[in-house]
Protein backbone atom coordinates (compact mmCIF):
# COMPACT_ATOMS: atom_id res chain seq x y z
CA UNK A 1 0.00 0.00 0.00
CA UNK A 2 1.52 3.35 -1.21
CA UNK A 3 0.51 6.09 1.05
CA UNK A 4 0.60 8.82 -1.77
CA UNK A 5 -1.48 6.84 -4.17
CA UNK A 6 -3.97 6.10 -1.04
CA UNK A 7 -3.40 10.51 -0.60
CA UNK A 8 -4.01 11.20 -4.38
CA UNK A 9 -7.25 8.54 -4.67
CA UNK A 10 -8.57 10.65 -1.51
CA UNK A 11 -8.37 13.54 -3.02
CA UNK A 12 -9.96 12.77 -6.87
CA UNK A 13 -12.85 11.17 -4.37
CA UNK A 14 -12.77 14.35 -3.09
CA UNK A 15 -13.10 16.37 -5.78
CA UNK A 16 -15.66 14.73 -7.89
CA UNK A 17 -12.96 14.97 -11.01
CA UNK A 18 -15.70 17.63 -12.46
CA UNK A 19 -18.49 17.07 -11.05
CA UNK A 20 -19.80 18.14 -7.13
CA UNK A 21 -18.64 14.88 -5.51
CA UNK A 22 -21.42 12.49 -3.47
CA UNK A 23 -21.45 11.75 -0.23
CA UNK A 24 -20.65 8.13 -0.68
CA UNK A 25 -17.42 9.86 -2.16
CA UNK A 26 -16.39 11.89 0.32
CA UNK A 27 -17.00 9.63 2.80
CA UNK A 28 -14.45 6.89 1.23
CA UNK A 29 -12.46 10.14 0.48
CA UNK A 30 -12.06 10.43 4.50
CA UNK A 31 -11.37 6.66 5.20
CA UNK A 32 -8.85 6.44 1.88
CA UNK A 33 -6.46 9.53 3.68
CA UNK A 34 -6.83 7.50 6.94
CA UNK A 35 -5.75 4.17 5.57
CA UNK A 36 -2.78 6.73 4.11
CA UNK A 37 -2.01 7.33 7.38
CA UNK A 38 -2.63 4.10 8.32
CA UNK A 39 0.07 2.52 5.66
CA UNK A 40 2.46 5.33 6.44
CA UNK A 41 2.82 4.10 10.13
CA UNK A 42 2.62 -0.35 9.02
CA UNK A 43 5.42 0.42 6.40
CA UNK A 44 7.60 2.24 8.73
CA UNK A 45 7.60 -0.88 11.10
CA UNK A 46 8.13 -3.55 8.58
CA UNK A 47 11.06 -1.74 7.32
CA UNK A 48 12.54 -1.23 10.47
CA UNK A 49 11.87 -4.92 10.97
CA UNK A 50 12.41 -6.73 8.13
CA UNK A 51 14.38 -4.28 5.60
CA UNK A 52 13.44 -1.81 2.92
CA UNK A 53 14.52 -3.66 0.22
CA UNK A 54 13.06 -6.64 -1.26
CA UNK A 55 16.04 -8.40 -2.53
CA UNK A 56 17.73 -8.08 0.84
CA UNK A 57 14.37 -9.17 3.08
CA UNK A 58 12.26 -12.40 4.01
CA UNK A 59 9.17 -11.19 2.38
CA UNK A 60 7.25 -13.56 4.28
CA UNK A 61 8.53 -11.75 7.54
CA UNK A 62 7.90 -7.86 6.22
CA UNK A 63 4.58 -8.51 5.37
CA UNK A 64 4.20 -10.31 8.61
CA UNK A 65 5.45 -7.23 10.43
CA UNK A 66 3.50 -4.56 7.94
CA UNK A 67 0.52 -6.55 9.56
CA UNK A 68 1.33 -6.82 13.27
CA UNK A 69 0.01 -2.86 13.68
CA UNK A 70 -3.42 -2.73 14.81
CA UNK A 71 -5.39 0.28 14.44
CA UNK A 72 -5.56 0.96 18.22
CA UNK A 73 -2.14 0.54 18.78
CA UNK A 74 -1.01 3.23 16.74
CA UNK A 75 -4.51 5.55 18.13
CA UNK A 76 -3.13 4.53 21.62
CA UNK A 77 0.49 5.69 21.13
CA UNK A 78 -0.75 8.71 19.39
CA UNK A 79 -2.59 9.30 22.40
CA UNK A 80 -0.64 8.65 25.24
CA UNK A 81 0.95 12.19 26.82
CA UNK A 82 3.82 10.24 28.42
CA UNK A 83 4.85 8.97 25.15
CA UNK A 84 4.12 12.19 22.80
CA UNK A 85 6.64 14.47 25.10
CA UNK A 86 9.72 12.45 24.07
CA UNK A 87 9.03 12.90 20.20
CA UNK A 88 9.78 15.85 17.85
CA UNK A 89 7.38 18.51 16.48
CA UNK A 90 6.78 15.80 12.86
CA UNK A 91 5.72 12.71 15.12
CA UNK A 92 3.13 14.74 17.64
CA UNK A 93 1.92 16.38 14.33
CA UNK A 94 1.33 12.85 12.75
CA UNK A 95 -0.39 11.39 15.97
CA UNK A 96 -2.52 14.51 16.27
CA UNK A 97 -3.84 14.29 12.58
CA UNK A 98 -4.21 10.14 12.97
CA UNK A 99 -6.31 10.47 16.13
CA UNK A 100 -8.26 13.06 14.36
CA UNK A 101 -8.53 11.37 11.01
CA UNK A 102 -9.18 8.12 12.57
CA UNK A 103 -12.08 10.00 14.35
CA UNK A 104 -13.80 11.34 10.52
CA UNK A 105 -13.33 7.87 9.37
CA UNK A 106 -15.70 5.87 12.00
CA UNK A 107 -18.07 8.80 12.01
CA UNK A 108 -17.65 8.60 7.75
CA UNK A 109 -18.14 4.72 8.00
CA UNK A 110 -21.10 4.38 10.39
CA UNK A 111 -23.08 7.26 10.96
CA UNK A 112 -25.19 7.81 8.08
CA UNK A 113 -27.23 11.14 9.57
CA UNK A 114 -23.30 13.31 9.71
CA UNK A 115 -23.27 15.34 5.94
CA UNK A 116 -19.77 16.28 4.48
CA UNK A 117 -18.59 18.91 2.51
CA UNK A 118 -15.78 19.07 0.17
CA UNK A 119 -13.83 21.70 1.40
CA UNK A 120 -13.32 20.29 4.89
CA UNK A 121 -12.39 16.98 3.52
CA UNK A 122 -10.13 18.33 1.38
CA UNK A 123 -8.59 20.04 4.05
CA UNK A 124 -8.13 17.09 6.34
CA UNK A 125 -7.01 15.04 2.99
CA UNK A 126 -4.35 17.99 2.71
CA UNK A 127 -3.38 17.67 6.59
CA UNK A 128 -3.15 14.26 6.38
CA UNK A 129 -0.67 14.33 3.02
CA UNK A 130 1.37 16.77 4.95
CA UNK A 131 1.13 14.81 8.04
CA UNK A 132 2.71 11.76 6.59
CA UNK A 133 5.31 13.72 4.80
CA UNK A 134 6.97 15.03 7.84
CA UNK A 135 6.36 11.55 9.50
CA UNK A 136 8.40 9.89 6.61
CA UNK A 137 10.85 12.92 7.07
CA UNK A 138 11.42 12.57 10.48
CA UNK A 139 14.55 11.22 11.70
CA UNK A 140 14.47 7.40 11.21
CA UNK A 141 15.40 6.93 15.26
CA UNK A 142 12.02 8.82 15.75
CA UNK A 143 10.43 6.61 13.36
CA UNK A 144 11.76 3.36 15.01
CA UNK A 145 10.60 4.67 18.07
CA UNK A 146 7.13 5.48 17.68
CA UNK A 147 6.21 2.66 15.66
CA UNK A 148 8.27 0.35 18.62
CA UNK A 149 6.37 2.09 21.39
CA UNK A 150 3.05 1.23 19.35
CA UNK A 151 3.72 -2.36 18.60
CA UNK A 152 4.42 -3.01 22.34
CA UNK A 153 0.93 -1.42 23.35
CA UNK A 154 -1.77 -4.53 23.95
CA UNK A 155 -4.32 -4.86 20.90
CA UNK A 156 -7.51 -5.19 22.03
CA UNK A 157 -9.27 -8.78 21.61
Amino acid sequence: MNSEHLIEIAIKLATGEGTKPRQAELRRAISTAYYGMFHSACKTYADILAGTSPSDRNDIAWIQAYRSLSHHQILSCCTRKDIQQDFPPAIRKFCREFSSLQLMRFTADYNPDETFYRSLVLKDIRKAENAIIDFNSAKLSDRKAFVTFASTIRRKS
